[in-house]
């Protein structure tokens, strides 16, 4: 009777052996058909990510192996599920085209994939006290979370050297025009605040001025640039549309050597005042 159940555990796990190696066989047919007319290279999967719903393999860098071919390197293979994943121990990989294999002797563990274009048809299988466990699904590559480690360009640090000077009327009414003047100077030959003065002026500044009301609402946009160092602006302020209160003038200037920002406030007081017994048109 012992001699009988060892023939027939025996016999029960060359079945199982014969089976693994029919559906192994099946598979690499599949896949040297895929791979017949592709080429030896894998750079496709240099520093990626390709995942599925159960499987995730990080790839590294390629090697150049000592005949010479270019093959991916793997960091990490994972057996996803939904309690966690497993690292599968040691994996080798082997490249046949764009398709490959992953084994791992020690977790008993295959895995083929099948190049689809941007997808792979993903076979695993794990043997396991005699039974084997099959997972088909799809993967597609990802960025990888561990990449090169990027090392940034040196920057030439950039010194701004525009000086911009504004000055305006600060009251105006209705019906009238606003005049402000805006100067641009070469801040290493002049960086004060004088705007009589004219050492150090530069042309062709590019000025931009955006008009906004008390609730910071665009009224007016102007552009320009300097000649003879200065910009002359102008806004008329229509007749009995603009209400009473506070009123801002945003200006920006830019050249190749620099930008500069300044903000100037000014009142519109309503009607033009009576001079002389009439009112101002």
């Amino acid at each position: 009777m012992i001699a009988m159940f060892s023939f027939s555990k025996s016999l029960s796990s060359f079945q199982v052996i014969k089976e693994m190696k029919v559906e192994l066989l099946i598979i690499g047919v599949i896949l040297m058909i895929s791979v017949s007319v592709i080429p030896s290279y894998a750079t496709i999967f240099q520093e990626k990510l390709l995942e599925s719903d159960s499987v995730r393999i990080s790839f590294g860098d390629d090697m150049i192996n000592s005949n010479g071919n270019v093959t991916p390197t793997i960091k990490t293979v994972e057996l996803k599920s939904n309690v966690g994943s497993i690292l599968v121990k040691n994996p080798i990989f082997r490249a046949m085209g764009n398709s490959f294999a992953i084994k791992s002797f020690e977790d008993s563990t295959i895995i083929y994939g099948i190049n689809k274009g941007p997808t792979f048809n993903l076979h695993t299988l794990i043997f396991v006290e005699g039974n084997t466990i099959k997972l088909n699904d799809v993967a597609k590559f990802s960025i990888s979370e561990i990449s090169k480690q990027v090392i940034p360009e040196e920057t030439v640090s950039k010194t701004n050297h525009l000086n911009m000077l504004v000055q305006s009327m600060q009251t105006t009414y209705n019906a009238k025009d606003l005049h402000f003047d805006v100067k641009t100077f070469d801040k290493s030959k002049y960086s004060g605040n004088d705007f009589q003065n004219f050492f150090g002026k530069i042309d062709g500044v590019k000025i931009t001025a955006v008009t906004k009301n008390p609730d910071g609402k665009i009224l007016d946009t102007q552009t320009g640039v300097t000649k003879y160092g200065i910009y002359m602006g102008k806004i008329y302020v229509p007749a009995n549309l603009w209400s009473k209160g506070w009123y801002t003038i945003e200006i920006s200037a830019s050249s190749d050597i620099g930008t500069a920002q300044k903000t100037i406030e000014f009142y519109v007081a309503g009607q033009t005042p009576p001079k002389d017994g009439n009112s101002s048109p």
